[in-house]
C-alpha cells in the first residue's frame, strides 16, 4: 500500500513534465475495489432499470456523477487522500473535482440502449482549445482509477507520450503510434489532460473505472454540483469533498458577502 508520505511526488511531477503521464499503484485495495464494481453494477442495473440510458452506448457506459442518484458511497470518489499531495503540488491546495464519472468500456446489447457511438473512441484531448490549438498544458489533469485489470484485449485506455507538448489536437480516427494502459486493479494513471489519448476497443468483458478531472480552483466544472446534490447536503460533507465540489471557490452574490472568491478551507 503506498501512503502520501511514501509517495515521491518529484518522480511524478517529472513523469507528467516529460512524458504527460504517470503511474500509481496499490492506490485501492483489492476489496476496495471489488466493492466498488459492485457499486458499479448496481446503479448501471438501477439505471437501466429506470430508462437512465443517454449516457450509454453499446461500446462504452458512462455514469456521470454517480453520486446524484442518492448513494453517499459514490462521495467518496472525488477526493483521495493518497493523491493529495501531488494534486496540491500541480494545481495548489485549492484544486477542485472539475468532472467526475464511471465507465465500463464494454461492449453490451441491451433494448435501452440504443446508442453505439464511441464517444471517448477517437483521439482527443481535454485541455482548452482555441481555434484547434492547444491553449494550455499543465492546467488541468484527468486521473483514470482502474477498478478492474486494464488490458490490450479489454480496452485499456491508449496514449501517446509526450503529445502533451504539441500545440494542436489529434485528428480522431488516425492510426497513431502508441502505448496503451496495461495496469492491474487498484493502479491511478495520472496524466496531463493536454495528452492525447482514446479509450482501447472494447470487449466483451467489464472493465469498470473512475475517471476524475481535476483543475485549478477557477475552472467551472462540467456540471452544477450545488444543484445536483443542494447546498444543505453539500455543506454537511468533510471538507475535502465539500473542496471537491467547489464548496469554497463558487463566486460571491456581490462584493457586499465577500471581495474574494476563494474562502479558505
Amino acid at each position: 500500500m503506498i501512503f502520501p508520505e511514501m509517495m515521491n511526488i518529484n518522480y511524478h511531477v517529472k513523469n507528467l513534465k516529460n512524458d504527460g503521464v504517470t503511474t500509481i499503484e496499490n492506490v485501492f485495495s483489492t476489496k476496495e475495489c471489488q466493492r466498488y464494481v459492485k457499486k458499479c453494477n448496481e446503479l448501471f442495473e438501477l439505471l437501466l432499470k429506470k430508462k437512465i440510458t443517454h449516457t450509454f452506448s453499446s461500446l462504452a457506459q458512462i455514469i456521470n456523477s454517480p453520486f446524484q442518484y442518492g448513494d453517499k458511497f459514490f462521495y467518496k470518489q472525488v477526493y483521495f487522500s493518497k493523491l493529495n499531495k501531488l494534486l496540491s503540488k500541480l494545481l495548489e491546495k485549492e484544486y477542485v473535482c472539475i468532472n467526475t464519472n464511471l465507465i465500463n468500456r464494454r461492449s453490451f446489447k441491451h433494448p435501452q440502449i440504443k446508442n453505439a457511438m464511441n464517444r471517448t473512441g477517437g483521439w482527443h484531448t481535454d485541455t482548452r482549445t482555441i481555434g484547434g490549438k492547444i491553449v494550455f498544458r499543465g492546467l488541468s489533469y484527468i486521473c483514470t482509477m482502474a477498478l478492474e485489470d486494464f488490458t490490450i484485449d479489454n480496452g485499456g485506455t491508449c496514449y501517446i507520450p509526450g503529445s502533451h507538448l504539441k500545440k494542436s489536437i489529434p485528428r480522431r480516427h488516425v492510426n497513431y503510434k502508441h502505448k496503451s494502459m496495461v495496469i492491474k486493479a487498484g493502479t491511478v494513471v495520472l496524466f496531463d489532460s493536454a495528452l492525447w489519448h482514446r479509450g482501447g476497443k472494447s470487449s466483451k468483458k467489464s472493465r469498470w473505472s473512475i475517471v476524475n478531472y481535476y483543475g485549478p480552483w477557477w475552472m467551472k466544472p462540467y456540471y452544477d454540483f450545488e444543484k445536483q446534490l443542494g447546498i444543505k447536503k453539500i455543506s454537511k460533507l468533510n471538507k475535502d469533498i465539500r473542496k471537491m465540489f467547489h464548496y469554497y471557490s463558487t463566486p460571491p452574490k456581490n462584493d457586499h458577502l465577500r471581495i474574494s472568491t476563494v474562502i479558505k478551507s
